[in-house]
């Protein structure tokens, strides 16, 4: 591993930790490499090791559980492609993609499509089995030479604010 790489993702886990929003650290592979304990209790998908290309499109439970799920794949297709036109001689990046052509034909046809911007900031809709459904926003952090993104979460919403505190007491009681 790049030291600078590595250094730059340990440096986030003492701050990550301390955030009170659901917070993650993401590598231009799309490997969640840090994330706050509440992260991982709004989605399974944030938690440390979890690929989100990976599990956005070979896990069938997240498109039958997620409100918007075609704007999530084409979200997630619009970040691994600009990611990769940072550095087309990615071996481990050239086997992600095709392990994710082979086995999702739905990532292959948003693949061959016309390129979308990435989407830095936004909303998104999760259906939490402990508190219900929440509305967070989101917004990536990123220093250009560094392929590690932070991203932050905050609620949308007066319901996903309340339905949030509720998780993050039940994170904080463990």
């Amino acid at each position: 591993m790049n030291h600078h790489v590595e250094t730059t993702a340990l440096s986030f886990s003492s701050y990550i930790a301390a955030v009170a929003s659901p917070v993650l650290v993401f590598d231009r592979h799309l490997d969640v490499v840090d994330a706050n304990d509440l992260a991982g209790a709004v989605s399974a998908s944030f938690r440390i090791g979890t690929n989100l290309a990976r599990f956005t499109f070979l896990n069938q439970m997240v498109e039958e559980t997620t409100a918007d799920w075609q704007r999530e794949s084409r979200r997630t297709v619009a970040l691994l492609r600009d990611f990769l036109g940072r550095s087309n001689d990615d071996q481990r990046f050239r086997e992600l993609l095709g392990e994710l052509m082979a086995q999702s034909e739905t990532f292959a046809e948003l693949w061959g499509r016309a390129a979308d911007e990435p989407e830095t900031y936004g909303t998104s809709s999760f259906t939490n089995p402990l508190v219900g459904a929440m509305r967070l926003g989101y917004e990536h952090f990123h220093q250009p030479d560094d392929d590690h993104v932070v991203m932050l979460w905050v609620p949308a919403d007066r319901v996903s604010a309340q339905r949030l505190d509720r998780l993050r007491d039940m994170v904080t009681d463990r």
